[in-house]
This record gives C-alpha cells, structure tokens and sequence, in this order.
C-alpha cells in the first residue's frame, strides 16, 4: 500500500529495502510514488556505476508502478583539487547520461571542498574551490533536459548560505535538506520562505544520535513547526523521507500523518 500525506507529496530511497538495486526497487515500489536513487559510491572512473541493463530495468518496473524519480548524484569525489574536480565532473556526468532513460525530476549534488571528518563549521568554500565547483557544474549543466533539474544540496556542517554564491551565478536549483538543518541546530522553517523560489525537492529525517533516521525521534513540537508550515504554504515539492530501512521509513510516514491530524485539528 502506497505511504501517502494529505497535502504533501513524498517519497523514499532505493535502500529502503536491503538489496541491489532492481529488487530493492521492486520492494519499494509497493510503498513509494516517488524513489530517490542513490548512487552514492561509483568508484574513480565510474566502474561500479549500475549498467544499462538495471536502468532499462528500473525504467520497465517504474513504468508499471507509475513510479517517478530523482537521483542522488555520487558523493565519492570533491573539489578539493584539480584533478580531483576533473574526476569527479566525470563521474557526475557519467551517472546523468546513465539515468535520463528514467527521466528524473531532479539530480541531486553535494558541493564540497574535501572530505576531511569535521564536527564544526567548515568555513565557505575559498574563492579556488568555488572556481573549480563552477567549472564542473558549467559541464554538468550540458548533460540536462535543463540546469533547474540539478538540484544543489545543503551538507551539515556548512553556513547556510554557503551556495549562495554558485546560485547566484548558475540557474540550478536547491535540494533542501532539512534534517541537515536540524542537525546543525537551526530551524528549517525560518529558512523556507527565503530558500523557497529555489527549491526543487526535499530530503528530510529525524535525529537520534545522528541524522538520517525516523521522523519519529524528533519532538512534537519541532516537527510540526516545519510540517505545519508547509501544509500552511501548500508546499508543491518531492519530499525524499531519506532513511535507509523500510522500519524507519514507515515510523517517519507515521509520525507526519499524527503531525497532519494535530493540524487538522487545529484548523477544524
């Protein structure tokens, strides 16, 4: 039975059921409309990219299902250096060209300086970094049905507004992720209307212990301050519920639906 939200329009990840990428999306595909696929781990020269075989696979099973798609873009790679830029434009290249028989909604992509462990505040990425981030999305960009279908993501432990300057000067859109938000302490909400003419899709989890788990550890009151806003804004975007068990996923489903009633009730 499909995992639906009155007023809202949700989806979930390709491992919500543990297994490769066909059958996991077969499993899915009886609780989800929408299915972000996660290629998050390609290799250096995309050799562990899933063939042609699995999209046209997924393609057939999505047809069937009336199954609609984003597709999270490696993470393997940075712009931390020339080289590795030129590596990793190629990989992102290489997973697009890979799905568009899907015809995605959106391609998601973290922009990120390097890959060292933190647990503070990066600083903005330097005026070299940002040079080499441009250049690499302005190949992506050749690679789209159209650039507002790259959708940029926030990553904990960077300023908010840290891509503001690639938004600025590229037309891409924002992935906006709101349990990253949450994570860093801030409130999602208060950036909503600010972020909302960019926003393409959504991800969203609860926290317990770290990110990307259920809805259902959150508190009461910080969720429906952020779904209750969105109800209240008729917010239109995808919502990847991006938990990676079926138990959390089904959990976060239910806890937006208690959040639902208690705003129902409050405008009955």
């Amino acid at each position: 039975m499909k995992c639906r939200v009155p007023g809202l329009k949700i989806g979930g990840t390709s491992f919500i059921v543990p297994d490769d990428y066909v059958p996991a999306v077969r499993g899915c595909a009886e609780y989800l409309d929408d299915i972000s696929l996660l290629l998050l781990q390609v290799g250096p020269k995309g050799e562990y990219l899933l063939p042609a075989s699995d999209i046209d696979e997924l393609k057939r099973i999505g047809d069937g299902e009336g199954l609609t798609w984003n597709v999270h873009l490696p993470t393997d790679g940075d712009y931390s250096s020339d080289k590795a830029a030129r590596e990793f434009t190629d990989n992102i290249c290489r997973a697009i060209d890979r799905t568009l028989p899907l015809a995605p909604h959106s391609w998601v992509l973290h922009v990120e300086a390097d890959k060292t462990p933190r647990e503070y505040m990066v600083p903005p990425l330097t005026e070299a970094e940002t040079e080499r981030a441009l250049a690499s999305l302005e190949c992506v960009r050749h690679h789209l049905p159209a650039p507002e279908y790259l959708a940029l993501e926030n990553i904990e432990w960077h300023p908010a507004d840290y891509l503001d300057g690639i938004l600025e000067r590229m037309p891409f859109s924002r992935c906006f992720d709101m349990g990253h938000v949450w994570k860093d302490g801030h409130k999602p909400e208060e950036l909503l209307d600010r972020w909302l003419p960019e926003i393409r899709m959504c991800h969203l989890h609860g926290l317990e212990k770290r990110d990307h788990k259920s809805l259902h550890h959150m508190p009461e009151d910080k969720l429906d301050a952020l779904l209750h806003k969105l109800w209240d804004i008729r917010f239109e975007p995808v919502i990847t519920l991006e938990v990676f068990t079926l138990d959390d996923f089904l959990n976060s489903h239910q806890a937006m639906m208690q959040s639902y009633e208690r705003y129902r009730r409050l405008h009955s």
